[in-house]
């Protein structure tokens, strides 16, 4: 059975080289290139606004001044290639940032975010912006580095090392739900082959992208969400998230081989946020093709009485948003809420914001399909809960519970017609 359905040159003074580094970090580049590539995203996080006062960036500042020393973050990637770019932003900063040099180098395993983040030196690779080892991010701005040559391999994990200048901590652009551990080393360490002795803390600062060069074929998908996507739940370190097993299922799958995946996921977040986040998140991801919504549960459990109409209203939003960018969107049912279905209320509303995603979002064509994950991870003697095989919470499901997901993704939808 199917769960779903288908549809610079260099300045000779230092302002006029900072205009144009910056400059070129704010336009988009994404036209076709003299060999018909294009950028596509191969990894991508939701940008966040870690500031003082705000209950989600609770316990998320770096842990030691970021200034004249090495921050090592690891991701995975889904799709390779053989030039690639990275993406950096001060989009919540209130002053520039500058960073001194950048590498971008292959883990030394998959996991070596869990030890001692390790690399592999061989592949240790020079960033440059417009030509120069570094670069300056003005407030509010984002910066691309320069194309680089790097054998990037599908699913390869690979180690960004930023040694930094002026960078003021709060407030500061990242991402809390890394679920993979960073490192805060003393000194320029960027081709350090491990930092064993550094401070290490799970959250990635100001990089919000890695991008190949690929032809058509090759498109992106985006999935809109919250902590069940940002991946509450998961096995740290060793990339447990739906979406990293939906990019291992589109990996192995021929048909789907030139697929990426760009997750944007935050936890606590809801449809409100997700439209007003939409222009950052979503329409700044090269090669994007589809958005993947998957979010609501907050509004209906912690979001005071909202009814159905108010997150329908915000998917109609974004989808109409998505649409006009040329982009397939597929809804999401929300998955049982547990406890919290006991408020009569809630549960009504959730069920819904389900019938409207599983029958009207199509009719009306808001939605070009369907992934039901309800129907696939709840329990059928109790549907208000998931199966206790696939919880950690009554919100959340553990890495088994989100491979489940992931293996119920019908495939056919993201192949090249």
């Amino acid at each position: 059975m199917k769960f779903i359905s288908t549809s610079a040159k260099l300045a000779i003074t230092f302002i006029s080289a900072l205009f144009v580094l910056t400059l070129s970090g704010c336009m988009s580049t994404s036209e076709p290139h003299s060999d018909n590539r294009a950028w596509v995203t191969t990894w991508a996080t939701a940008t966040e606004d870690i500031r003082e006062g705000f209950w989600m960036s609770k316990g998320h500042f770096p842990p030691k001044p970021l200034e004249n020393d090495t921050l090592r973050m690891f991701m995975r990637t889904s799709i390779g290639g053989d030039t690639l770019r990275i993406k950096f932003s001060n989009e919540f900063g209130t002053s520039p940032i500058t960073i001194q040099v950048a590498h971008i180098a292959e883990a030394a395993a998959p996991d070596a975010s869990a030890t001692d983040g390790a690399i592999n030196t061989d592949t240790d690779t020079a960033l440059t912006f417009g030509g120069s080892a570094g670069t300056v991010i003005a407030a509010g701005e984002t910066v691309y580095s320069d194309p680089v040559e790097f054998k990037l391999s599908p699913l390869d994990v690979v180690a960004l090392s930023v040694r930094y200048g002026d960078i003021a901590e709060k407030p500061i652009t990242g991402h809390r739900g890394a679920r993979t551990t960073s490192f805060f080393a003393t000194g320029d360490k960027v081709s350090a082959p491990n930092l064993a002795d550094a401070v290490k803390k799970d959250v990635w600062y100001t990089t919000t992208a890695i991008e190949v060069l690929q032809p058509d074929p090759f498109k992106t998908i985006v999935a809109m969400g919250d902590s069940i996507t940002d991946g509450y739940g998961t096995k740290y370190n060793h990339h447990t998230r739906w979406t990293d097993y939906l990019a291992e299922r589109l990996t192995n799958n021929p048909a789907t081989a030139t697929v990426g995946m760009a997750n944007v996921g935050i936890g606590g977040a809801g449809s409100e946020m997700s439209v007003e986040r939409y222009g950052r998140d979503v329409s700044n991801i090269e090669g994007a093709n589809w958005l993947i919504i998957f979010i609501g549960v907050n509004d209906i459990v912690y979001g005071n009485n909202r009814p159905a109409s108010y997150v329908i209203n915000n998917y109609k939003a974004m989808a109409d948003k998505a649409h006009a960018e040329g982009l397939m969107v597929y809804g999401v049912t929300i998955t049982p809420m547990g406890k919290h279905s006991e408020d009569a209320d809630k549960e009504s509303v959730r069920q819904e914001v389900n019938h409207w995603i599983r029958v009207t979002a199509q009719k009306e064509g808001f939605y070009d399909g369907l992934i039901d994950f309800d129907e696939i991870v709840r329990d059928p003697q109790k549907p208000t809960h998931m199966l206790p095989e696939y919880a950690v919470d009554d919100l959340h499901l553990n890495i088994t519970g989100y491979k489940t997901l992931a293996d119920a993704v019908d495939l056919t939808l993201f192949e090249d017609k």
